[in-house]
């Protein structure tokens, strides 16, 4: 079991880990006392004790609220756990990845795959029009 899982990070109670890549963890998390859902991501251990990683981490907070689109995530919250660990909290996006997707469907439509494509688009056009450029893209 995962050793976030139950535990609180901020005003947050943690319930499941619904993802990670290559420098963090990103945990589903409840605020009881509003009712309110957030995606919570944790920098791994071994980034946290690295002063300028864990800037970097920290940066993703200032540019991704600086951009202000709805193609980009909204951030809310950060901070460092007892550990050293550095944290995010952002806006909960229920759906599924475009990796379970493509699982499911094969292949996406060419309707459909310009309609994404489109999107991410006007989203990095938005980050560039701000002077931030996204070097690691989620769909």
């Amino acid at each position: 079991m995962d050793p976030f899982v139950g535990q609180r990070i901020g005003s947050y109670r943690i319930l499941r880990k619904i993802g990670e890549g290559g420098m963090g963890v990103v945990y589903e998390g409840l605020r009881e006392d509003i009712g309110s859902r957030a995606a919570i991501k944790v920098l791994r251990a071994e980034f946290a004790m690295k002063t300028e990683l864990a800037a970097r981490f920290f940066n993703e907070v200032r540019a991704a609220n600086l951009i202000e689109h709805p193609g980009i995530v909204k951030i809310f919250d950060y901070g460092q756990l007892p550990s050293g660990a550095a944290y995010l909290a952002m806006e909960y996006l229920a759906g599924e990845s475009l990796h379970t997707r493509l699982t499911r469907e094969g292949r996406l439509s060419e309707a459909n795959t310009i309609r994404v494509g489109r999107q991410v688009a006007m989203a990095l056009t938005a980050a560039h029009a701000k002077k931030v450029i996204h070097r690691d893209l989620k769909p």
